[in-house]
């Protein structure tokens, strides 16, 4: 494999069990848009709703863990990015700006109030896109994501990009897989969790993917910026294999909070779900008092 940079390889990387005894209802559906023909489940009931969206190459699923924690509290969406899993893009348009709004019309058209949006990687984007313009978004949380809130684009910096890109394009179902294994994964994450992000990274949808990491790192002008416009709170629950930029962080004036998790790589859902849980527990406990004051 070639040497990717740890600059780059930092910008790629934030692209890719409830008390209550009670059963919950999970349904699955899908909502046509559009743009979109969305796949989604939707389990749970409570005053906030939780819509977590899924990172590169990968799909709903990896949510499943917070489903089984959190339906018993919440009302708990989670949704296929079109392109990816099981929704489909009508349109052709990757760019976090498309997402976001497939995003927003879930909430509208589902009825969503007091939503926090949860984002993993490059779903990170999609929620900062998606909470511009959506006025029942009342939080983010970002999942191994923003980590470099002050990255410049350099010329260096470009030419790796387009050779990451170009690496990727010649054989993307080796490529793809071997950059996870390599960059993205614990070395002490369970073996059955990393066959499952290899061969999901391995059988993701070619076009859909290079057109969503190219998307993804072209958006790296408006990350901070659109971050800035932000009026609600952010928080961050970060994998300690790279370092979140907190005073670039703290520049934007954001109100944002960062748990750091270690032993685990950029899925932390999966990696180390009870730990993952107990941060977005503590960060949605924090949320919930924001509204009820």
């Amino acid at each position: 494999m070639k040497f990717i940079s740890g600059t780059l390889l930092l910008m790629i990387m934030m692209a890719c069990q409830s008390n209550k005894t009670q059963s919950v209802i999970q349904t699955n559906e899908i909502l046509n848009t559009d743009q979109s023909q969305i796949s989604y489940s939707d389990c749970g009931q409570g005053k906030i709703t939780l819509l977590f969206v899924h990172g590169w190459n990968i799909n709903k699923s990896y949510w499943s863990q917070q489903q089984e924690r959190f339906c018993g509290d919440y009302r708990v969406i989670t949704l296929d990015l079109p392109g990816f899993g099981n929704s489909k893009n009508l349109i052709g348009d990757y760019s976090m700006t498309s997402y976001g709004k497939d995003v927003s019309m879930l909430i509208e058209q589902l009825g969503l109030r007091n939503v926090v949006l949860i984002g993993h990687s490059m779903g990170g984007r999609v929620i900062l896109e998606t909470a511009q313009a959506n006025d029942r978004v009342i939080a983010l949380v970002g999942v191994d994501n923003f980590k470099e809130v002050s990255q410049q684009m350099t010329d260096e910096l470009m030419a790796e990009v387009n050779g990451f890109m170009d690496w990727l394009k010649v054989d993307f179902v080796t490529n793809s897989p071997a950059y996870a294994d390599q960059y993205l994964i614990h070395s002490e994450t369970d073996s059955s969790v990393r066959r499952r992000i290899l061969h999901d990274y391995s059988n993701a949808n070619k076009e859909s993917a290079i057109s969503a990491i190219e998307a993804y790192l072209s958006y790296e002008f408006q990350e901070k910026d659109q971050l800035f416009k932000l009026s609600i709170p952010l928080y961050l629950i970060s994998s300690d294999m790279s370092p979140v930029d907190t005073l670039g962080l703290k520049s934007t004036g954001l109100d944002s909070k960062v748990y750091e998790m270690n032993q685990t790589g950029h899925f932390p859902m999966v990696e180390q779900p009870e730990i993952f849980n107990e941060y977005l527990s503590n960060a949605l406990t924090e949320i919930m008092q924001t509204i009820e004051n």
